[in-house]
């Protein structure tokens, strides 16, 4: 099961019963905003966490771009959550700052002025009548949407990003869920922000750019868990996007805990 940080902040004392039945997986986002010094959450959120699996996506990206076969095994060392970070007088060393100052500097901004720059700029993979629809109406939006879950569609993206196996990519692969993922923030940007004078929220894309671990990761496990599931379209939750590209996938909520 893929956690994300609501989940595991809203159901700390639920997640040592939830283990039994599943394995625990997060990605680096995860760590990060645990672990930022900005945050005030740490406890409630480590405080069901006994064993899990950390996920570098970076890294099961690239060995599918080496080896031209999707990602469907990874060897995840068990990991524990050290006693000390749970304590209340707990802080990050030196070396440990400057980890999340980097992980920041070079993931998270670079990602956020990426966003900015769509925002601008339009969406990979859509002609401007597609993208005229996307700031139409929420049924015209939603049906636009709906075409990333097109094998077809996500091919003939991952050609135009220059994809080396875009011929034989299709949803096994970690990729196709990454282009999903992508180009799908990339729409809900474009129909959020129409007008130059929209005021733009660098922390809601800064919070986006974190939730795209999550998804991408949960879309290719097949089961997600997080309280971000508003069906309000203006909202874009990420129980919404999980279900939109993965109908049949298994989404755990607050609500069925």
């Amino acid at each position: 099961m893929v956690i994300d940080k609501s989940f595991a902040h809203a159901k700390g004392k639920q997640l040592a019963a939830l283990s039994t039945k599943y394995r625990f997986l997060v990605p680096s986002a995860f760590y990060y905003e645990v672990f930022d010094p900005e945050s005030a959450t740490r406890l409630e959120t480590l405080a069901g966490f006994r064993e899990f699996r950390r996920v570098n996506l970076p890294t099961l990206l690239r060995a599918e771009i080496e080896s031209g076969k999707p990602a469907r095994e990874a060897n995840l060392p068990l990991l524990r959550v050290n006693p000390k970070v749970r304590s209340f007088d707990w802080r990050l060393s030196p070396d440990e700052k400057t980890t999340i100052q980097k992980y920041k500097r070079e993931r998270v901004k670079p990602l956020v002025d990426f966003w900015n720059s769509v925002i601008d700029h339009g969406v990979i993979g859509f002609s401007a009548i597609e993208l005229e629809a996307a700031r139409a109406t929420p049924e015209e939006f939603l049906t636009l949407c709906k075409t990333l879950c097109d094998c077809d569609r996500i091919r003939m993206i991952a050609v135009e990003i220059g994809f080396p196996h875009a011929a034989i990519l299709e949803e096994s692969w970690l990729h196709y869920r990454k282009f999903q993922t992508l180009i799908l923030q990339g729409l809900i940007l474009w129909r959020r922000y129409q007008n130059p004078s929209d005021m733009w929220s660098a922390k809601r894309i800064e919070h986006d750019t974190h939730d795209i671990e999550y998804l991408m990761l949960g879309l290719h496990i097949g089961n997600l868990a997080t309280c971000d599931t508003t069906e309000t379209l203006t909202k874009a939750s990420m129980g919404w996007r999980f279900k939109l590209l993965r109908s049949q996938g298994e989404l755990i909520t607050l609500e069925s805990v």
